[in-house]
C-alpha cells in the first residue's frame, strides 16, 4: 500500500476526503411548499427604451424562491437570507408568483417598489457637451465599465468624418450607441442669447437620431436636451416641444435647476448640503460644474453615502467639456473604488436618460396586495454542512506509480546496494528544503525505464557499487517495474520510487 508522507494509509485519507466534500447530514426538517401572488399594473408610459422596474419582496426565512411572471421564470434575482429580501427586476406586467419552501412562513411578507434600479442606494450621471476633445474623458469612463452621456452640437457631427482624438461625429456615436450610452441633443449651432428657436432643438435632435438609425439599437429613445450656456430662454420651447413633436423629455438646464436629488420626493438637508426633492413629475434637472476644477464632488458622494436610507435615495447629475480628464480621472477612481464595484457597490453610475426612465416606470407602476397560498406538498429537506474536513497539512499528497515530481528542492540521490532497512515515516520538507539521501542498496533490480523528472529540481544519480554479492538464485523478473514518474510535491518534497525500502543519512 502506499502511504502519505507521514504515514497515513491512503485510503484513510480518500475516506477523510469524501467526507468532507459530502458534508455531514443533520436531521431532517419538514418544510411546506407556498406561492405567494401579486399583481403589476402601469399606466400609459410615454416612448422609452429602458422599462425594467425592480421589486423588493420580503418574505423572511425561506429557501429556494423562484419568481416567476406571466408563467416565465425571471432570469435574474437576488435572495438575501440576512433581510430575507428577494431583490428581481423585469420590464413585465402582469401576475408575478414567487414559489419557496418554509417551515414557518413570515405573516409580514410585503412587496415594494426599489427607489432605484437593482436597489441601489444613490446615483450619479455626467454628461459632456460641444463634440470636441472628449475622447480620453470617454476612456475612463468606459475602462470602469460605466456609460455617461454626450450632448452633441447638430452642425458639428459629420457622418463620415473619424478623428475621434479631438472630435467625436457620427461613428464614434453609433459605437457609444452599441454600448449603451446616452446621446443628447445640445442644439443645432449652439445657439444662445439670441437665435434660440425650435428650429435649434428640432434640427439638432435629427443629427442624433440619425446616429441613432445607424446603430444597432435603433430603437433608442433619444429623450435628451442640454441647454447650451444654460440659457433658460429654452425652457419655454422646451416645453412645447417635450413628449408632442419631438421624444424629448429631459432637460438638462443647468442654471437655477437641482444638480443634487433627492428622487424619494421630499428636500432633504443634513449639515450645509440639500438634496432638492425631486419624482418624475419634474423634468429639468441642473449640472454641476464643479468636477471642471476640483474633486470636490467626491465630498458629495461621502455625503449620499452617509445619508442614504429609507426615504432617502440621491441622484447627483454632473457635467464636463473638453480636456478635463485630470479632474475627471481621480473622482471616478474615488467613485469606483469606494461605493463602486470595487468598494461598497452601492452607487448606480449610469446615463442620465437611464435614470429618468427608471423614475417614470416606477412612478407610474402599481403593485397589487398579494396573497399567500399553500401549495399543499411536503417536502422533506437534509440540511448539509457547509465546512470541509480539515486534513493535515503533511498529507497533501497520495503516492501514485504515475505522479510527476514538480518540486524546486534540489535532491541529490547516491544509491549503493546494500540490506535496505523499511523507511517509516520521512521528517517534513518545505519546497526550499535541500536534502542530500544516499540510500545503501544490495540487491539491485533490473531498472528498465529512467524516471521521468518534469520539475526544476535536480536530481543525480550516482549508483555505486561496491562488493556486490553473487547471484546465484536470482528470481526471474518477468515484468521489471518501470518508473514513469515521481510523486507530486507541490508544496514538500517526499521521495518518488516504486521501491518500498528506503534509508535516509543527512
Amino acid at each position: 500500500m502506499y502511504n502519505i508522507r507521514n504515514g497515513i494509509p491512503v485510503f484513510i485519507i480518500i475516506l477523510v476526503l469524501i467526507a468532507g466534500v459530502a458534508g455531514t447530514p443533520t436531521a431532517a426538517q419538514s418544510v411546506i411548499a407556498y406561492e405567494y401572488t401579486f399583481s403589476v399594473s402601469r399606466s400609459a408610459l410615454p416612448a422609452l427604451f429602458y422599462k425594467d422596474m425592480t421589486y423588493v419582496v420580503h418574505l423572511g426565512t425561506v429557501s429556494s424562491p423562484l419568481v416567476t411572471i406571466n408563467g416565465s421564470a425571471v432570469p435574474s434575482s437576488t435572495y438575501n437570507l440576512t433581510t430575507g429580501d428577494v431583490v428581481f427586476s423585469s420590464s413585465q406586467t402582469g401576475q408575478v408568483v414567487i414559489s419557496f419552501a418554509s417551515d414557518q412562513p413570515s405573516a409580514n411578507i410585503t412587496v415594494n417598489k426599489a427607489s432605484l434600479k437593482d436597489h441601489k442606494a444613490w446615483a450619479w450621471s455626467h454628461g459632456m457637451d460641444d463634440n470636441v476633445n472628449l475622447q480620453k474623458q470617454i476612456d475612463l469612463i468606459t475602462a470602469k465599465g460605466w456609460r455617461a452621456s454626450l450632448f452633441m452640437i447638430g452642425k458639428d457631427v459629420s457622418p463620415t468624418r473619424q478623428e475621434p482624438g479631438w472630435i467625436i461625429d457620427q461613428p464614434g456615436l453609433v459605437g457609444l450607441i452599441n454600448q449603451g450610452w446616452n446621446i443628447g441633443d445640445h442644439t443645432w449651432s449652439h445657439a444662445c442669447y439670441g437665435g434660440q428657436t425650435a428650429a435649434e432643438v428640432i434640427d439638432g435632435l435629427a443629427v442624433v437620431q440619425q446616429a441613432v438609425n445607424a446603430s444597432t439599437h435603433p430603437d433608442h429613445v433619444v429623450i435628451s436636451f442640454a441647454a447650451p450656456c444654460f440659457d433658460a430662454t429654452y425652457d419655454g420651447i422646451f416645453r412645447s416641444l417635450r413628449n408632442g413633436s419631438t421624444t424629448l423629455l429631459v432637460d438638462e438646464l443647468g442654471s437655477g435647476s437641482p444638480s443634487l436629488m433627492n428622487i424619494d420626493g421630499t428636500t432633504y438637508t443634513a449639515g450645509a448640503t440639500t438634496a432638492t426633492g425631486f419624482t418624475s413629475a419634474d423634468f429639468t434637472l441642473g449640472r454641476d460644474l464643479s468636477i471642471e476644477a476640483d474633486t470636490s464632488a467626491t465630498q458629495v458622494f461621502d455625503w449620499m453615502s452617509t445619508n442614504a436610507g429609507t426615504g432617502q435615495h440621491f441622484w447627483f447629475n454632473t457635467l464636463t467639456h473638453g480636456s478635463h480628464e485630470a479632474t475627471l480621472d481621480p473622482v471616478l477612481a474615488y467613485a469606483y473604488t469606494h461605493y463602486g464595484p470595487g468598494g461598497t457597490n452601492e452607487i448606480w453610475m449610469a446615463p442620465e436618460d437611464e435614470i429618468y426612465s427608471y423614475l417614470l416606470v416606477r412612478d407610474s407602476t402599481t403593485v397589487s396586495a398579494g396573497v399567500l397560498t399553500n401549495s399543499g406538498s411536503t417536502t422533506v429537506v437534509p440540511t448539509r454542512t457547509a465546512t470541509a474536513t480539515s486534513i493535515p497539512p503533511t498529507a497533501t499528497a497520495i503516492r501514485t506509480a504515475t505522479a510527476i515530481r514538480t518540486a524546486t528542492a534540489t535532491v541529490t540521490r547516491t544509491p549503493t546496494r546494500t540490506a535496505l532497512p523499511t523507511r517509516t515515516a520521512l521528517p517534513t520538507r518545505t519546497a526550499t528544503a535541500t536534502v542530500t539521501r544516499t540510500p545503501t542498496r544490495t540487491a539491485l533490480p533490473t531498472r528498465t525505464a529512467t524516471a521521468i523528472r518534469t520539475a526544476t529540481a535536480t536530481a543525480t544519480r550516482t549508483p555505486t557499487r561496491t562488493a556486490s554479492p553473487t547471484r546465484t538464485a536470482l528470481p526471474t523478473r518477468t515484468a521489471s517495474p518501470t518508473r514513469t514518474a515521481f510523486p507530486a510535491a507541490t508544496a514538500t518534497v517526499a521521495a518518488a520510487s516504486t521501491v518500498t525500502n528506503i534509508t535516509l543519512s543527512r
